[in-house]
């Protein structure tokens, strides 16, 4: 079988390597869809979280092609969506009920971007989840993208009611954005330089801002101008943002978030950015901001996705922008880079 490895910095290729065989508690998918994530993208372009020959693709749907003895929840030919997150379940934080952050995460499952891919404890968890028949494979595809945004908006916690701002609008941040609308968020600013993304996600009902209009100190005008500024110690004419969700990973965003954001207020950064920002702490002290990083899901957050997905609360066939077959995954990888160009890029397996 096909299977996309990591080579070099700007070059990722289709090897062939031994088909995946199922272990007892295991299930081997035959791909449907993937999604190319934005870690993706900084490890095809900057070389981040990757060495050579690793396989790529997390973010995968697909038909079960073979169940291991001890399997019984799952079937050969079940139309599945993948949480590929998995935890050793006896780690401090997993027994803390932080698997998100689970120290030894040998479950796992990567490889999506190939023919077939393992999902190892299958049933462990909330690893897998019987699509209905009206979801697309690429729709399942999109259940690990939305399983991060249901984390950061959970963690959050924020009033919905209030000045809410996303910042980069790639799968993560539009995924945030319908997240947020499904649960009733009011106000919310969407903020990004390429106008397809901007496009998708003022169609899901916000308004929308180019970020390359006067650049930082122009979002940050425009941000003060669209919903008043607020006072606290030393930090007279802040910004009345109750939250601001960073999914960029960008410098200017990060700074733009601190300034613009109220006190007591709360920055989520859900978003890589592949080096190390620096961020105004003065700005973070004198306003008591909370600076929360939110990271990947846990299973309950992959239940949560699932269920928003299956019942249409959260629309996601909008944002694929680009379809390209297995042998032109190096095309995708190119597609989902040039983000002016693309909002998703899916890859699905050749036809015949």
């Amino acid at each position: 079988m096909r299977s996309t490895r990591w080579q070099t910095i700007g070059t990722v290729g289709l090897v062939e390597v031994p088909a995946p065989q199922a272990g007892p508690y295991d299930v081997v998918l035959d791909v449907g869809a993937c999604g190319i994530c934005g870690s993706d993208v900084h490890a095809f372009a900057e070389g981040a979280w990757i060495s050579t020959g690793d396989p790529m693709g997390h973010e995968f749907s697909g038909t079960v092609g073979a169940v291991g003895s001890e399997v019984s929840a799952f079937s050969v030919g079940d139309r599945v969506a993948v949480n590929p997150m998995g935890p050793c379940g006896s780690c401090a934080q997993c027994a803390a009920g932080s698997s998100n952050l689970c120290a030894r995460p040998v479950h796992s499952s990567f490889g999506g971007l190939g023919d077939q891919v393992l999902v190892a404890h299958a049933e462990s968890g909330a690893r897998l989840f019987r699509m209905p028949d009206t979801m697309s494979f690429e729709e399942g595809a999109f259940l690990e993208p939305l399983s991060v945004a249901v984390r950061a908006v959970r963690t959050v916690d924020a009033d919905l009611a209030a000045p809410i701002v996303v910042a980069g609008l790639g799968s993560i941040g539009q995924c945030v954005v319908r997240v947020l609308r499904a649960y009733g968020a009011a106000d919310v600013l969407g903020v990004d330089v390429s106008p397809p993304r901007l496009q998708v996600a003022a169609a899901a009902g916000i308004d929308v801002l180019d970020a390359r209009e006067g650049g930082g100190d122009g979002v940050v005008a425009a941000v003060r101008d669209r919903w008043g500024t607020s006072d606290s110690p030393y930090q007279p004419g802040s910004g009345n943002v109750a939250a601001f969700f960073e999914c960029s990973g960008a410098q200017a965003m990060i700074s733009v978030a601190t300034a613009v954001t109220r006190a007591g207020g709360v920055v989520a950064l859900t978003g890589l950015s592949g080096s190390r920002p620096r961020v105004d702490l003065d700005t973070v002290v004198q306003k008591e901001l909370r600076l929360r990083g939110t990271f990947a899901y846990t299973g309950d957050d992959a239940t949560e996705a699932f269920r928003l997905l299956a019942s249409g609360a959260v629309d996601v066939a909008p944002l694929v922008t680009h379809r390209i077959p297995l042998s032109k995954v190096d095309e995708a990888f190119a597609a989902q880079h040039a983000t002016d160009g693309s909002v998703k890029v899916v890859v699905l397996p050749d036809r015949p």
